[in-house]
């Protein structure tokens, strides 16, 4: 059942969700659209937007999709002076755009280092330089929400850029609320730290940056299997952090449970000096042999 405060907060206004096609940002643009808000249905898949956007409308909702790449500058500026010239303002901007990678740190490809990094990281950069000058002069009550992960509260073995990456993103997030409070505006900042929720993340990984890693390919095939047994529903996943984010919030959960878990592991390890996990013990939960690309 949708709550009060996302009622209250999100049943009108524009929406501009990236990588919103699929998974997360599918789930989050339903159900804002089931609120009430317009969504911008933005994706570098433009068929697949549309698609998501016609079901939008055909449900009795309002949305337009916008086929962009945010590692491309140019695009997401225009993307954002055209939004804005067609609706005035944007009353949420969540920037959800993200790809994984497998492998050992130093096997990874210079190119998917550097894509993945394009995307994760500059394409949330690019969206605020171009969204928040507009978001401020604007001076409407808005907020901007940016996709972490629990990975980016934790160091997770075979996925280092992505891992990388979503550190980033958490200081970028952190930095920015720091810098528009210094201005005054009034846009509230959130950093959305998801746990698992369904999604194609990890076999689009798989087919567009294959490692010869055995480990690596473990680790993802169980991480998918797990994501498809266990993983939220991406819809009941956005209605729970789309409350949070009405309500003001700063850090955006997907499952309370598991997600301050994380963060109490971060916190623990930073309290005692100590070093990362050993990652043998993910691999023996995982039920994957240790060493066996030795």
């Amino acid at each position: 059942m949708q709550t009060s405060s996302a009622r209250e907060r999100f049943s009108r206004g524009v929406a501009v969700v990236t990588g919103a096609a699929a998974g997360i940002g599918e789930g989050l643009v339903r159900h804002l659209s089931s609120l009430g808000m317009t969504v911008v249905v933005s994706d570098i898949d433009g068929g697949r937007a549309a698609k998501v956007v016609d079901e939008i409308v055909a449900a009795g909702g309002k949305a337009e999709p916008y086929a962009v790449d945010v590692a491309d500058p140019d695009a997401v500026e225009t993307m954002a002076s055209e939004v804005f010239e067609r609706h005035g303002s944007v009353e949420l901007l969540v920037n959800n755009a993200g790809v994984e990678s497998a492998g050992l740190l130093w096997e990874i490809d210079r190119e998917r280092w550097q894509r993945l990094m394009q995307i994760n990281v500059d394409g949330v950069f690019y969206c605020l330089r171009s969204f928040v000058p507009r978001m401020i002069a604007a001076g409407t009550p808005s907020c901007i929400a940016n996709l972490s992960s629990v990975g980016g509260l934790n160091a997770v073995a075979v996925q280092s850029p992505y891992i990388v990456s979503k550190h980033a993103v958490l200081a970028m997030t952190e930095c920015l609320h720091q810098d528009l409070a210094i201005v005054g505006a009034p846009i509230q900042v959130s950093a959305v730290i998801p746990h698992s929720i369904r999604s194609e993340i990890f076999l689009s990984a798989q087919r567009e940056a294959p490692t010869d890693n055995p480990t690596a390919n473990a680790v993802f095939a169980a991480m998918q299997r797990d994501n498809v047994e266990k993983g939220l529903d991406p819809l009941v996943a956005a209605e729970h952090m789309v409350e949070q984010i009405a309500r003001g919030e700063f850090w955006i959960h997907s499952d309370d449970d598991l997600c301050i878990a994380a963060v109490h592991r971060r916190a623990h390890q930073l309290l005692d000096l100590a070093p990362p996990a050993d990652p043998q013990a993910m691999l023996t939960r995982m039920g994957i042999a240790a060493g066996r690309d030795r």
